[in-house]
């Protein structure tokens, strides 16, 4: 037994000796991996929440500053969690909640607008007659005529836990479209995103109540959600009101052009003003007075930068009116378009560039194209996961002073034959959350000619 024991003595010894030091080599390692991952955090995850306004609060979907739990996909990411703003502002109504919105899927704030409604609350809900169907509404024959844009769609809404537009209907919430009150469906989108509660509280976005708009795709668990934004103005009674009298024109059944013509209207809120217009104007109107003017004439002002990013941008006159600020001196210009539309033969970006669209190709139409005394190169796309748009948002900070943003893209549809919503809100507290936005975009773009692939030099 001594023999054995003088045998297996030494053994035990060198295991011993063996575990001790693979348990430091694990602490070493452990502690590196976390040492790397805190100075990763901390580095390029972690950014300091900015100040808001508390007249004229604003969100973002993928702001860097803040996180949430995914509610579809259950996972915690970064960015506001835009859906959850609406549902608390829901949550505190006590007489009246006014949404109006292109298209709606949320079912979260389904059940939040259900709950008041059985309260006793007034809801009323107006979208756009497109996507005014249930998914019973979804025949074979339609879906058979679907384009591949709307088949991807209703793939993601049948992945939807719950289908909100058969809820809210069910639950006896009165719904109108654009074809109501035999209201002409004519060529337009009732494209507005907005919400009143209480006459007081307003709420103007550019994302659609969708997951795609706000959290992201089902089945990506990359993808983070179309760019938007979303501004909250809680106390704001003339806001409120400049906002109700649009939401009733549409409930009455005027939509589109058969609104009465109205004008520009600056309020003072918090740190400055907002400036709120609707579209659409006629075409005989002062364009001075049409949102794309008035988009113009703030960019005509501008004095130190320009920073847009926008999903579409295709107006003549803003492209113009930017060129020639570029002219007088101003630098400090870059713009980002939705990479589906900046090589769109319409688009504006090859004007800022001095190029034109490859004739030959599917981008015809040199001819639209009015290209800058002193290009630019600061123009390009913002690079998103699959299944996310660049760039979402309609948006503009002008000397890191004013914001322009709302429902409204920069186009002739936006102007003349939809029902939108464009603010401009002079604050430079809200300016910082969306230059931090922009830059947050800017900074992982494809830029310059690159963004271009179908631009030749122009005739």
């Amino acid at each position: 037994m001594k023999s054995v024991s003088n045998f297996l003595a030494p053994s035990k010894r060198h295991f011993k000796f063996y575990r001790n030091i693979l348990f430091i080599l694990l602490l070493l390692i452990g502690g590196f991996v976390l040492v790397h991952k805190f100075k990763f955090s901390s580095n390029e995850n972690f950014v300091k929440p900015l100040p808001q306004d508390p007249f004229v609060k604003v969100y973002f979907n993928q702001n860097r500053a803040s996180d949430y739990k995914d509610p579809y996909r259950h996972f915690i990411r970064k960015g506001d969690n835009l859906e959850q703003i609406l549902v608390d502002a829901i949550n505190q109504a006590q007489s009246t909640i006014d949404l109006a919105v292109m298209e709606f899927r949320l079912p979260k704030v389904a059940e939040a607008l259900i709950a008041k409604h059985k309260s006793g609350v007034k809801v009323r809900l107006i979208i756009d007659n497109k996507y005014n169907k249930t998914w019973a509404d979804y025949t074979p024959l339609l879906i058979s005529r679907m384009n591949e844009h709307d088949k991807a769609a209703y793939e993601e809404l049948k992945r939807y836990p719950t289908d909100a537009l058969s809820l809210i209907k069910n639950s006896g919430i009165e719904i109108k479209d654009d074809t109501s009150n035999r209201a002409p469906k004519g060529s337009g989108l009732m494209h507005h995103k907005f919400m009143v509660v209480d006459n007081i509280y307003t709420i103007v976005s550019s994302g659609n109540l969708t997951t795609s708009e706000y959290h992201g795709d089902f089945q990506n668990f990359e993808s983070r959600g179309n760019p938007n934004n979303m501004v909250v103005m809680p106390s704001n009674p003339q806001i409120a009101k400049t906002f109700t009298d649009e939401f009733n024109y549409m409930w009455q059944g005027l939509f589109k052009s058969r609104k009465p013509k109205r004008y520009p209207v600056t309020i003072p809120a918090g740190a400055g003003t907002v400036t709120i217009n609707f579209s659409p104007a006629s075409r005989s109107s002062d364009i001075a007075f049409t949102s794309n003017g008035v988009i113009a004439n703030y960019i005509q002002q501008a004095k130190k930068s320009v920073h847009v990013a926008v999903f579409v941008y295709s107006d003549q006159k803003i492209s113009n009116t930017l060129g020639k600020v570029h002219d007088n001196g101003v630098e400090n210009i870059k713009v980002l378009v939705d990479p589906d539309f900046i090589s769109q033969p319409y688009s504006k970006a090859y004007d800022a560039m001095g190029v034109c669209p490859r004739m030959g190709t599917r981008n015809r139409g040199g001819d639209k194209v009015k290209p800058w005394n002193n290009p630019i190169t600061t123009v390009g796309f913002p690079i998103s996961p699959v299944g996310d748009r660049g760039v979402h948002s309609k948006m503009a900070i002008l000397d890191s002073m004013l914001v322009i943003t709302g429902s409204h893209n920069w186009s002739s549809a936006g102007n003349y034959l939809n029902d939108e919503t464009l603010i401009a809100i002079q604050n430079p507290i809200v300016a910082a959350h969306y230059e931090r936005e922009f830059h947050r975009l800017y900074d992982n773009a494809q830029l310059g000619l690159k963004a271009l692939p179908h631009a030749q030099k122009c005739n």
